[in-house]
């Protein structure tokens, strides 16, 4: 904590303090990555005076206090993806690549990390099996394949999901 306090000190003499506030409004929000905190403040210097290297000096001291981490933002990430918006794994990693999450980071996370992603299939089918009930069980099936291939799920786990909620029935 005092080397926050002395890193903050540091920038007030600095003609960066106003860019650090920029960055640390912009994080108030979500956590985010290396590259979107990047290209946020590259924004905003083409209407000001500051720098690319200003842009750089400032983000690399965000990293070194860690309020830059992009393996964090993968564990936030993948955590709301598979609780709330429930996302398959390829969603979840396409999602990172849109990001500017580093590919060697996300597969790093994603081999030591288990994710059930059939619990996760049906997990999102029950919340629309209400609506699929009255189909036939083809027209069932089709859209129901259809609802979690765009989520990111794979045929053969949507498939079983789909099958273990019939045999539920």
């Amino acid at each position: 904590m005092e080397y926050l306090v002395y890193w903050l000190l540091e920038f007030m003499d600095n003609d960066l303090t106003p860019l650090l506030n920029i960055a640390f409004f912009y994080l108030k929000f979500r956590p985010r990555t290396i590259k979107e905190t990047r290209d946020h403040l590259y924004k905003k210097v083409r209407t000001t005076h500051w720098s690319h290297e200003a842009v750089d000096k400032v983000i690399n001291h965000l990293v070194k206090l860690k309020f830059l981490d992009d393996q964090e933002f993968i564990r936030y990430l993948v955590e709301s993806r598979t609780r709330t918006k429930v996302k398959g794994i390829y969603a979840i990693k396409q999602e990172l690549k849109r990001f500017g999450v580093d590919k060697e980071l996300v597969d790093e996370y994603f081999s030591k990390t288990e994710i059930n992603e059939e619990k996760l299939a049906e997990k999102f089918l029950i919340s629309r099996w209400d609506g699929l009930k009255s189909l036939s069980k083809q027209k069932r099936f089709k859209k129901a394949i259809g609802l979690l291939q765009r989520r990111g799920f794979n045929f053969e786990v949507s498939k079983k999901a789909f099958e273990d909620l019939i045999n539920k029935e």
